[in-house]
This record gives C-alpha cells, structure tokens and sequence, in this order.
C-alpha cells in the first residue's frame, strides 16, 4: 500500500484476494490450484508496476463490504481518498492484459471519464474512472461477477454523463477452461511455462490444451468478476 503522497494524478490499483482464497473460488483443475493463482497475481502486480504511475494493491485485509460491489467501492474510496484524480482498477485474472494495453488505459483517462476493458464473457477486466464520476452508492448495486456488468457499468458511466472509451476485449480467467484457452495465446512465454509445470499432466488444463481432447474438458462455469476482473 502507498503510504506517502501520491506522485502523479492517477494510480494503478490492484483488485485481489489472497492465493489460497482465489484458489479456493476458481477450478483449475489437480494440482496446486494456490501456486497458479500466485502466479496470475504476480503477473498482474508485474504488470501494474509497468503502467508509469503509482501503483496500489488492495487485498483481502483491507476490503469491507459483504458483497463484491461493496468490496469493490471500498477499494476505490480508498484510493480516492489518498488524492488520487484517476483510478485504474484490474484483477489478477487477465494474464493476456499487458504493460502497453494497461498504459493505453492510463493514457485514456487524460482525454476520457471513464475507460473500460470488457472481458468475453460480459465482465470488465480493467476499469478506470475519473473521481467526478465515481458514485459509490450506484456503483455498489450494480450486477459484479454478471454477464451483464460491461454493459450495465457503460450505461451507469453515461448517465452520469462520462465519455467512456473501450479497450480491445480480452479473456479472464474463472476456471480451468479459461485457463487453457488463455495459455494458448498467452504473450508471456516465461508465465505460461511456469503455469505449466505447476499443473498435472492429467489436469483439465493440459487436456484442453490437446486439440483431440479439448472437446472433452467441460468446465463449471462461475460467476464473472469485475474487473476481474477476480
């Protein structure tokens, strides 16, 4: 967490549960379920290191609220609250999200409201704000971990009369599916390398990862997170 005055008017913020409680939310099949989720959150904090401003993580200890809304808008009072003038919000479950795409998202907010990463299943996997359109109790209500969110938090945005910019769509990672359909075009060789040798041979993830047996591997699906995206 930053403890000091900010350095510039906008901020990256982290979005995350702790390993073992993403883990514990996500199917990714046998194996350490714990050791890939800290992977997919080293790679985000990697990631939002590079975005050229200051960088906050808000995890599990510091959110309040019952509800993933409520969690959420805590996050960003917060970072609000230390002066920030632009937020930029992800989660750890976008490992296609890179450097150049998150400072394309801070350079939006200079001549946008609001800016928003849909994710392909009809969540955002990135979303930053402008403080004047950051309305906590419209915010808090509106449909998390949907199908409906990207469009829902688009028509919230506009109401409020912010000029909302889009990202290209990418991927989130919720199961193991996900995970195998993300590793494929994955950028970072390194990452999915290591992800790899975490996962069991056996594991739905490398299954998929076969053409002739992709067709075999059905996973559960589960709620959609904003942004996390987690």
């Amino acid at each position: 967490m930053l403890s000091v005055a900010p350095r510039s008017a906008t901020a990256v913020l982290l979005f995350s549960r702790l390993a073992g409680e993403e883990a514990a939310h996500k199917r990714f099949g046998n194996g350490p379920a714990a050791a890939v989720a800290a992977q997919l959150i080293a790679r985000a904090t990697a990631t939002a290191r590079q975005a050229g401003v200051d960088f906050l993580h808000f995890g599990t200890g510091q959110q309040v609220g019952h509800t993933f809304g409520q969690r959420l808008v805590s996050a960003l009072a917060y970072g609000f609250g230390l002066g920030y003038e632009r937020l930029v919000v992800i989660g750890n479950d976008c490992p296609q999200l890179t450097p150049a795409r998150l400072r394309q998202a801070v350079a939006g907010l200079e001549t946008a409201d609001a800016v928003l990463g849909p994710d392909l299943a009809g969540g955002v996997y990135l979303l930053g704000v402008n403080r004047a359109f950051f309305v906590a109790e419209a915010w808090a209500v509106l449909p998390w971990q949907t199908a409906t969110l990207h469009q829902a938090l688009g028509r919230c945005l506009r109401h409020a009369g912010a000029i909302v910019r889009r990202l290209r769509p990418l991927a989130d990672v919720n199961n193991a599916y996900d995970l195998a359909r993300v590793l494929r075009r994955l950028p970072a060789a390194a990452l999915r390398r290591r992800l790899l040798r975490l996962l069991r041979p056996a594991s739905p993830v490398r299954l998929a990862l076969r053409p002739r047996l992709r067709a075999a591997v059905v996973a559960a699906p589960l709620p959609l997170r904003g942004p996390p995206a987690s």
